[in-house]
């Protein structure tokens, strides 16, 4: 089966949607049935729960099933392990029927597990194995500079696994062993993501690269003997952070799991977000000459900025994005709008985003913002730990001489050629600023070509969380650029220069987020002029 282009991730969201008990049926159509006909030609699926990986399928390891408690902490993870229990109560194993539907279908169908999920008893069950041994967890000596506190205040220890101890490693180990013998699955992914930076004491944090590099090497290994078994090889893939830079820091060894040949797949992704900024051509170049797929990961089913869930637009963007740099395919991940917020027309972006020519002259959304839900980092006023580095928001200081604040926005949309045939229906962009008198005086150049700041529409912004009038001074500006050349393919550098403002204000002027919107004609719209006529006229 040749490697897939187009994965569809799922988290397995549908089981605490589902009321249960879920049927063969049911199961069959979320995984498989709902992508039939598209353009998505693999499947990955959490066979593990968050929190401590208590498997989805029927497991022979006593230390790995669940303890539940007398009542549930919340009405999701009661649907979720009710519908376990639906599955393991089934005749037919619903995993095997599943996968062989994929199959069927042409499709690959990979299993994965998030490597050290956070998630709290309202999402998640405890397993045997982590109720049985505290000792495991790194508790108050993680090495993660950051945790979030809780509603009252309080720092909670921190119930990740400390992966620099042996038993932790070979639970994992057992665990991976138990799916991937038991199911005739294509592949394995390692979600890294999830929770990155946690995986460590802060005494182990010196050797946490080797040690985390020893693990994926002995996974491999495992992996390679059940291939040799049955007769063809297993994918071994990993989901990681969207930089290399962010992927140093939180002691993953990127170039020698490369280098080694350890991994097939490597997805580059973002951390509960939407974006279309992600460099996947660095991890492109690493992986060139190397036996090794990149995947781009470009969403989770939120943002961009406050934006939930992503408009089909800026999903499109972000995925052109991403071939435009190279990649060999594309895996959306956590994508499941048509259930929490039935969007079932967001199914077309099955359709669409396996290749850019289904992606082409459809409109996008080019956003650039930081993370704008409510319970995240801004409202802690400490720094959120994602898969990549945010350009917005930012502050701008008072500059009569510049130089401003520079924003990157690429923009994989071929404008030129869509308003020569005439299908070019509009391009827009738009700022969100906040903190505004009404009295600053500003200076806005995209690729250092001025934009009359007159030819702006105002009004509130709908990005900033705390600003439902506009009472603030939290604005949107917007600006039609369709007639002009200040946008093109590629990079495009906006920049914004504050010259000068009220010096009695405290809050500083911010831009909170930026978008560059281009929509199309389904038709050409126009009258095209004969050149002989042309040079008549001039």
């Amino acid at each position: 089966m040749q490697a897939p282009r187009f994965f569809r991730h799922i988290d397995g969201s549908f089981l605490r949607c589902v009321p249960p008990p879920i049927t063969m049926e049911q199961f069959e159509y979320e995984v498989v049935g709902a992508v039939a006909g598209t353009q998505v030609d693999g499947i990955i699926h959490h066979m593990f729960t968050p929190g401590d990986a208590v498997p989805m399928f029927e497991c022979d390891m006593d230390d790995a099933q669940p303890v539940l408690p007398d009542k549930m902490a919340s009405c999701h993870i009661w649907r979720r392990m009710q519908n376990r229990a639906s599955l393991l109560a089934m005749e037919d194993d619903p995993w095997k029927v599943v996968i062989a539907a994929a199959h069927d279908q042409g499709k690959a169908f990979w299993g994965a597990m998030r490597i050290n999920d956070g998630h709290g008893g309202d999402y998640a069950p405890r397993s045997r194995f982590g109720v049985k041994h505290p000792q495991y967890y790194v508790d108050d000596q993680c090495a993660a500079e950051f945790h979030p506190p809780a509603p009252d205040g309080s720092v909670p220890p921190c119930h990740h696994l400390n992966y620099a101890l042996p038993e932790v490693q070979a639970h994992r180990k057992e665990l991976i062993t138990q799916l991937c013998s038991r199911y005739d699955i294509d592949g394995f992914e390692l979600d890294f993501t999830r929770d990155i930076g946690h995986n460590f004491t802060k005494a182990d944090l010196c050797q946490a690269a080797d040690i985390m590099t020893e693990f994926l090497r002995d996974i491999r290994r495992l992996l390679d003997q059940i291939g040799s078994i049955r007769g063809r090889p297993l994918g071994f893939g990993a989901r990681i952070p969207g930089t290399l830079g962010v992927c140093k820091n939180s002691g993953l060894d990127i170039e020698t799991w490369i280098n080694d040949g350890l991994l097939t797949s490597l997805t580059p992704s973002v951390y509960y977000d939407t974006t279309c900024e992600i460099p996947f051509g660095t991890f492109v170049d690493l992986a060139r000459g190397k036996d090794v797929k990149i995947y781009a990961s470009v969403t989770e089913g939120v943002g961009p900025g406050r934006f939930r869930p992503p408009p089909r637009e800026a999903v499109r963007a972000a995925v052109q994005n991403a071939w435009q740099d190279g990649v060999d395919g594309i895996s959306l991940f956590n994508f499941h709008n048509q259930q929490v917020t039935n969007r079932v027309e967001d199914f077309a972006l099955f359709s669409e985003c396996g290749d850019t020519a289904t992606l082409a002259r459809k409109n996008k959304l080019y956003m650039i913002a930081g993370i704008g839900l409510q319970y995240q980092s801004r409202f802690f006023r400490i720094p959120y730990e994602t898969a990549h580095p945010h350009q917005l928001p930012l502050e701008l200081p008072v500059e009569p001489e510049g130089p401003g604040v520079t924003v990157r926005v690429p923009i994989s949309d071929d404008i030129e050629s869509a308003r020569r045939d005439h299908v070019l229906a509009a391009v827009t962009l738009r700022l969100d600023l906040v903190n505004l008198t009404s009295h600053e005086v500003l200076k806005l150049q995209i690729n250092g070509k001025d934009v009359p700041l007159d030819s702006a529409r105002w009004e509130p912004s709908r990005q900033y969380a705390f600003n439902w009038n506009g009472m603030h001074g939290d604005l949107q500006a917007s600006f039609d650029l369709t007639d002009g050349d200040w946008i093109r393919q590629g990079d495009n550098q906006v920049n914004l220069t504050l010259l000068a403002r009220p010096d009695d204000v405290l809050p500083q002027m911010t831009l909170y987020a930026l978008r560059v919107e281009i929509d199309y004609n389904v038709v050409p719209m126009g009258i095209v002029f004969p050149p002989a006529f042309k040079e008549s006229e001039g």
